[in-house]
């Protein structure tokens, strides 16, 4: 068939097309379903594939770690959950990086609820740190850390381990090291904290600059639960206390 002989059929595909209805939404209605566990039925098939899975995630999750004779609180600017969980990590971070670490620090909003009065269990960790954050040294000149301590400090959340200050108008205005050093601008110190502080995270970007960065390939959490657990097989229940190393004047 030649172009000319096609010109027809063209003609008429083209006419049909054009006759081709529109539709228009003329009106439209929405109804919310709410889903949940009370609501919603099972599947007997997947909840019997699962069963195995969710006994085994129980059986972790309520692994008892250790004890405490009361609710452990965070707050500001000291609580005895902060006190509690820096000095964890500032152990834990000492033990895996072989060397002394000078201070241990954690965003207060990492920390995302309190801790239980009476057993302590893997799952409690999961809910106060649920982040898979890692743990990381930093090495820092003492001016950088006067002003990472002075960046938290002036929204009076700093949460810090390894040392004691006190604040003044958002500024620290004394720093004593439990290992007997003092705060000087030109000198290094270690400090352990999550990779997302070390990454600039709540506004510390100036931190990329630090000496030295080592990830020690420990999340936080793990930490927690081998502290926590280390702490059950001394057979003595935890004791909420702040000890009052952050103080405002």
């Amino acid at each position: 068939m030649t172009s000319k002989q096609w010109l027809p059929v063209w003609l008429v595909l083209i006419g049909l097309a054009g006759c081709k209805p529109s539709y228009h939404l003329g009106q439209q209605s929405a109804t919310r379903l709410t889903v949940d566990s009370v609501t919603a039925q099972t599947d007997p098939g997947m909840a019997a594939f699962l069963q195995p899975y969710r006994q085994k995630l129980d059986q972790t999750m309520n692994e008892v770690l250790t004890r405490s004779t009361g609710r452990i609180e965070k707050g500001q600017p000291d609580a005895p959950l902060n006190d509690l969980l820096t000095d964890a990590l500032l152990k834990q971070a000492t033990q895996r990086y072989g060397k002394p670490i000078d201070c241990s620090h954690l965003n207060l909003g990492g920390i995302r609820t309190n801790l239980p009065a009476g057993n302590i269990t893997i799952g409690s960790i999961y809910e106060v740190m649920p982040f898979d954050n890692q743990l990381v040294v930093m090495t820092l000149k003492g001016d950088m850390l006067q002003q990472f301590l002075n960046h938290f400090a002036s929204s009076n959340a700093l949460v810090i381990g390894g040392l004691r200050t006190k604040i003044k108008d958002g500024k620290v205005q004394s720093v004593q090291f439990t290992n007997g050093r003092t705060l000087q601008p030109n000198e290094t110190y270690t400090v352990a904290m999550s990779d997302y502080i070390a990454d600039g995270g709540e506004n510390v970007g100036y931190i990329k600059g630090a000496i030295r960065r080592e990830n020690l390939n420990y999340l936080i959490r793990d930490a927690f639960i081998d502290y926590f657990r280390q702490q059950g097989k001394t057979g003595t229940p935890l004791t909420p206390v702040s000890d009052g190393r952050v103080t405002v004047e």
